[in-house]
């Protein structure tokens, strides 16, 4: 059965009724053509979910009747990952806060690597992470998720580090069973370390702060920092990938080692039914 889903405001205890936005609205009338009476799915975006009943649809605005909660933990990744990514062309940038969405990641940050064709400071910082936070609302939506990731913006590599600043770098052959914090960065030119090797030295763990670079690649001295900074380098094979290929091949290995992808997921129960259409 097709699910239709939609993105609230925060619900204070004890409320029965929630309006749509106008745009929400629209969608759930003129487009999925949706009636009274017919139940749909709503979520906050704080890791709640509700199952709720079309009570209204007036002059463009749809009201919503809470029915039930929904337990829908199973779409949330345990493992808590923030994606850092420097700053490229917005197109490039959109598809991957979609993706990274769409994988689970918890966080995503941008910062202007030395390569990086543009920064983004003050108010353009504001306004460029309530547009990606827009973008990851519609894609939470689109896959079942219930929490929205958390956007921020750097001003560069160096207060990106100053952020980030816990977590120790493995020496090779030593083995910690749970580390903290988990820092990995991808490089073109790393080839000797591949990150199942990571895996080997570090089983489990239940934070990741992975790295990608711009597009035209990191200079010698950020190199220096990461790793001094206590990050991994890894390679993600012997191709050279584009951005938004890298941050998915990552993101794919970070959640395949120490996520939920190598995990067995139940079938035919309530939570797992396919998701067709969703609109925020």
């Amino acid at each position: 059965m097709a699910r239709r889903c939609f993105l609230i405001e925060k619900v204070v205890a004890g409320t029965e009724f929630v309006n749509l936005t106008v745009e929400a609205s629209h969608h759930l009338e003129k487009v999925l053509r949706l009636r009274i009476g017919e139940t749909v799915e709503v979520r906050d975006g704080s890791g709640n979910a509700w199952k709720a009943e079309i009570a209204s649809i007036k002059k463009g605005c749809a009201s919503l009747r809470l029915i039930s909660r929904l337990d829908l933990a199973l779409f949330e990744s345990p493992l808590k990952i923030t994606l850092a990514l420097a700053l490229v062309r917005t197109d490039i940038i959109d598809m991957a806060v979609r993706q990274a969405t769409e994988m689970g990641v918890a966080k995503i940050a941008l910062f202007r690597a030395s390569r990086s064709q543009y920064s983004l400071a003050g108010e353009r910082a504001g306004k460029k992470a309530l547009r990606l936070s827009k973008i990851a609302r519609e894609a939470l939506c689109q896959c079942g998720r219930t929490k929205i990731p958390e956007i921020s913006v750097f001003e560069d590599l160096d207060s990106l580090l100053a952020a980030h600043a816990t977590g120790e770098r493995l020496e090779k052959g030593e083995v910690e069973e749970e580390a903290p914090i988990l820092k990995i960065v991808a490089l073109e030119a790393e080839r000797e370390q591949s990150i199942d090797i990571i895996k080997k030295a570090c089983p489990s763990c239940s934070e990741v702060l992975a790295v990608v670079g711009p597009e035209g690649g990191w200079e010698n001295f950020e190199i220096l920092k990461l790793i001094g900074a206590g990050f991994h380098p890894i390679s993600l094979g012997p191709r050279i990938l584009r951005f938004e290929t890298a941050a998915v091949a990552l993101i794919s290995s970070i959640q395949l080692l120490w996520g939920d992808f190598g995990k067995a997921v139940q079938k035919g129960s309530e939570k797992n039914e396919v998701y067709e259409m969703r609109f925020c």
